[in-house]
């Protein structure tokens, strides 16, 4: 399957030593996407990759300390922008013999495309809720009320 969407969310790169001594470092984030325009809330999927160029595409938009590595606050990387990306990624699942010689299932999600189409400055909080959550108006053009201050008694 391939969406059209953003990453929302960079967690820390993690990494680690394959059985055959090999060290190997992969990059988790979520993707956000819409699977059809009449869906009302976005799908999210949590997708890794092991391609150093990729890393390298998404770590040009982190936020970097003065060690030249990526910011972490809150258990996630800073994004400096809304990085907008089409993936590619399959489904399936594993199972696989645990430590203690149980076995496990789990899913096994695979990225498999990854393109940048484009990077955009952040908004403000409140502009980026106003533009996931445009107002809505009844059929006259009037607001109708959502919490806010627009009272529609005609008294």
């Amino acid at each position: 399957m391939e969406f059209e969407g953003r990453i929302q969310r960079v967690l820390p790169v993690r990494s680690g030593t394959g059985q055959n001594g090999n060290e190997w470092k992969r990059l988790p984030f979520v993707f956000e996407y819409f699977e059809s325009g009449e869906q009302r809330w976005s799908d999210k999927v949590l997708l890794e990759t092991f391609d150093a160029k990729i890393m390298a595409q998404i770590g040009q938009y982190l936020k970097k300390g003065p060690d030249g590595k990526a910011v972490i606050e809150n258990g996630e990387c800073v994004l400096l922008c809304d990085l907008k990306c089409r993936c590619g990624f399959s489904h399936s699942v594993r199972t696989f013999d645990k430590q203690d010689g149980t076995k496990a299932t789990i899913n096994d999600v695979r990225l498999y495309k990854f393109e940048l189409i484009a990077a955009q400055q952040t908004q403000q909080p409140a502009q980026q809720q106003a533009a996931q959550f445009p107002p809505q108006v009844d059929s006259q053009g009037n607001p109708i009320n959502q919490g806010g201050n627009y009272d529609d008694l005609p008294f």
